[in-house]
């Protein structure tokens, strides 16, 4: 967008009719529409129901004493690794009060309002560092044990995405599925919301009808269907939506829950963010100071973002 490789694209009038407010929301930017969406993904809470009576925890704390008065081997399976995991953190992070970049008049990511390092940022490491310090969260717990950790019945709840729904019910697993809560009169949890999409190359040999064809995915729930047949993942198309909800009411339920999350940041600056943040929190985990902590991630990301 911002190089102009992509060109605006003219939704049809009824878009906004159609299509989830959380696929819009994604590809505009600067009051242009830069894409057309058609599926979405994000964190969800997983609750093996043979581990918990409370399949739908209200808040963190909650959740952590539901699994422990059930005997879990594992309260909570959320990926942090030796080197962290920014991505599977930030439901916690943002409910804590940490944020990424502050927005601009209109909206738009705003690079120059960095959160991290800042006084949010900091009470977040800290409710953070309090459940490392409890053993809910664990640098033991990665991307690649973490949804079995749940399957193979030694963690009561599970934080992840649709990925994580074959797996699940291949394994038989009696599961309830809500949104993350946050932490208990904190902020609400806001994971990322990965919404993918079309764009038209703005030099591209057939921007025609590229631009026809996007308008046709926008306006046409038999094309999202065939995509989602081919590839199953949330749709953002509110009509598909409704003809899922009785086959793959797992995958309808998740595109509902994305619209509680919030989009990925698409500016450049944002690969400065995930190093540097997911180091620290694996490291607040680990017991390190929060605040000091936090601080110089955030002096190590504006380093790198110049």
């Amino acid at each position: 967008m911002q190089n102009g490789a992509i060109s605006p694209v003219q939704l049809p009038g009824d878009a906004a009719d159609k299509l989830a407010p959380i696929g819009l929301q994604a590809v505009t930017y600067d009051g242009q529409t830069y894409g057309v969406p058609y599926a979405v993904e994000t964190l969800v809470l997983y609750a093996n129901n043979a581990l918990t009576d409370v399949p739908e925890p209200g808040s963190i704390e909650e959740l952590v004493e539901a699994a422990k008065a059930g005997g879990a081997e594992v309260v909570l399976s959320l990926p942090v690794g030796e080197q962290g995991d920014a991505y599977h953190m930030q439901p916690l992070y943002t409910s804590g009060g940490g944020y990424l970049f502050g927005t601009d008049a209109e909206g738009n990511q705003d690079p120059t309002d960095l959160g991290v390092g800042k006084e949010g940022s900091i009470a977040a490491g800290e409710k953070i560092g309090a459940l490392g310090a409890d053993g809910v969260l664990r640098t033991s717990i990665t991307g690649d044990n973490a949804i079995s950790l749940f399957t193979d019945g030694k963690a009561a709840y599970l934080i992840s995405g649709p990925w994580a729904l074959g797996d699940i019910n291949t394994a038989g697993i009696d599961f309830t599925m809500s949104a993350v809560p946050g932490f208990e009169g904190m902020e609400p949890a806001k994971p990322f919301a990965g919404v993918n999409a079309f764009y038209v190359a703005s030099n591209g040999q057939n921007t025609g009808f590229a631009q026809t064809f996007v308008g046709e995915v926008a306006s046409n729930a038999e094309i999202a269907e065939q995509m989602f047949q081919s590839n199953n993942l949330p749709p953002v198309n509110l009509e598909l939506q409704e003809k899922l909800s009785g086959e793959f009411p797992d995958m309808v339920k998740i595109a509902e829950f994305a619209e509680l999350a919030e989009p990925m940041p698409s500016i450049p600056q944002m690969a400065a963010i995930w190093g540097p943040l997911g180091q620290a929190q694996a490291n607040i985990v680990g017991g390190a100071d929060p605040a000091s902590t936090m601080q110089a991630a955030g002096e190590e990301i504006a380093r790198q973002i110049g």
